[in-house]
């Protein structure tokens, strides 16, 4: 592999992550660290450096218990952002080790990859995108509340005087009886 064909493996790497970093970052309460592009270009790194040497099967093993805790060992990570990570690392994957003479079919499984993800994220976040601003509510409640939409919604309406919004309950504590809401509008 020659050093102009690594420079457009790793464009075409680079600009199919940036396209889903866009994508994955359309939902204002929920954000990927943008740190998380790295590592897909590490895999693509590490990829094109076992190309190069020879290993056995306990660096894998190696890499596969290091992934393990930092799963362990970490924070929780959303559903979204664990798509992310596999889509970032799959395309990193596929851009360094694909043959280069079956790059149709490189650009077919990239393009196809990316349509699915951007299709989904479109999809899952319509919602999410009606409402660009979001505020913290909380909201006191009586003996006799009720969780009900149409409860909390009047609820929101007194606090704040909005009529087209959205919640989400983030917390529900019964020794101050509070709600706190987080509000889409």
């Amino acid at each position: 592999m020659d050093l102009n064909e690594l420079i457009g493996r790793f464009l075409l790497l680079f600009f199919s992550i940036l396209i889903l970093y866009f994508f994955s970052n359309r939902k204002d309460n929920e954000t990927i660290n943008p740190l998380m592009v790295i590592v897909g270009l590490c895999t693509f790194s590490l990829c094109y450096l076992f190309t190069k040497i020879e290993i056995g099967v306990g660096i894998g093993f190696g890499l596969f218990a290091i992934f393990s805790i930092l799963r362990f060992r970490t924070q929780s990570f959303t559903v979204n952002a664990i798509i992310f990570l596999f889509a970032t690392i799959t395309l990193s994957i596929l851009d360094i080790m694909y043959p280069f003479e079956k790059i149709e079919l490189l650009l077919f499984f990239q393009i196809i990859i990316i349509g699915f993800y951007v299709a989904a994220s479109i999809i899952v976040n319509r919602k999410a995108s009606k409402y660009l601003n979001t505020v913290d509510v909380k909201i006191a409640f009586a003996g006799n509340f009720s969780l009900e939409n149409g409860n909390i919604r009047k609820a929101v309406q007194e606090k704040i005087n909005i009529q087209d919004f959205d919640f989400k309950i983030v917390l529900i504590n019964t020794v101050t009886s509070e709600i706190d809401l987080l509000v889409f509008y």
